[in-house]
């Protein structure tokens, strides 16, 4: 992986971590995630027109079926990602879903798109993996006393992990092949998709505008959303270009530098224990990313 592609990934993890400790801390309700959706689309979708009036015109047929499968993954992903940051630690939700992305993506990426990493490559991609399952460890007083909460973060980990494989591996098939897609004309016009499909779920619920509201009036959670929408988009922008330079097998381990960032912000902000066992993955993941970043 060259230099530039590792430094945007190692920005992109650092951004990912902030914005997603924020969302743990809003414990917001269902209409947060369409809100982020309006709010970027109506920003950036603007400003892609003016950035490169081609920019839509240039997207293939194939283009815009990628845009179409993937806008729904990142919706549901989003959904389930809050409902297990409700249900369960930030130290726990996290680790595990940063976890389960990547081991299905490299797969994936190896069987389907065939990247072959070097030895070197496959020994830091070992490392990180092994890395992520030792933070994703509860510690041991943890397991005594909040052992349905551990089980519910890992849980929801997972699944929010298969969602985050499944979009990682289609939106690195929609800016690596010919479809027309660059990294901005092809995740701007999926934020408007992604709100257009979600819509008619908010909609349903007779509450949702009393929930808007207090989203949009209440500090906390407007903070919140701020940092999410401004946040969200910058890290996967950043992964995306990244995804341009180097294999999916490269990007997608090297994402989850940002567990050690998450470990950090549990320890300092949110009180959590850093384990020998959690101590232990931060150096084998450092160890990793290392490796993965020599390459190429």
């Amino acid at each position: 992986m060259s230099a530039a592609a590792l430094a945007l990934v190692l920005t992109a993890a650092l951004v990912h971590a902030t914005w997603n400790y924020f969302l743990k801390k809003a414990n917001a309700t269902r209409p947060f995630w369409w809100l982020v959706y309006i709010i970027t689309a109506v920003v950036t979708v603007p400003a892609l027109f003016i950035y490169d009036p081609l920019a839509l015109s240039n997207i293939t047929p194939v283009g815009w079926f990628v845009i179409a499968l993937s806008a729904p993954i990142h919706v549901v992903y989003g959904q389930v990602l809050q409902i297990g940051y409700r249900k369960s630690d930030y130290s726990v939700v996290y680790p595990t879903a940063r976890g389960t992305g990547p081991l299905i993506t490299v797969l994936c990426a190896v069987l389907i798109l065939g990247d072959s990493p070097s030895f070197w490559g496959w020994i830091g991609i070992i490392l990180i993996l092994a890395s992520i399952v030792l933070l994703a460890l509860p510690h041991q007083q943890d397991r005594q006393i909040q052992a349905s909460r551990i089980k519910a973060g890992i849980f929801w980990g997972f699944l929010t992990g298969c969602f985050i494989a499944g979009y990682s591996f289609c939106d690195a098939w929609a800016v690596q092949q010919s479809t027309g897609l660059t990294p901005l004309s092809f995740y701007f016009p999926s934020i408007a998709v992604r709100a257009l499909v979600f819509a008619p779920f908010i909609m349903a619920h007779a509450d949702w505008k009393e929930q808007s509201k207090e989203i949009l009036t209440t500090p906390r959670l407007l903070k919140a959303l701020a940092v999410v929408t401004v946040g969200s988009p910058l890290a996967y922008i950043l992964v995306l270009y990244a995804m341009t330079m180097a294999p999916l097998a490269y990007v997608a381990p090297s994402r989850e530098v940002g567990m050690m960032i998450g470990v950090v912000l549990g320890g300092l902000l949110l009180r959590e224990r850093l384990s020998p066992t959690r101590l232990a993955g931060v150096i084998g993941m450092t160890a990793g990313v290392i490796l993965v970043g020599l390459e190429g």
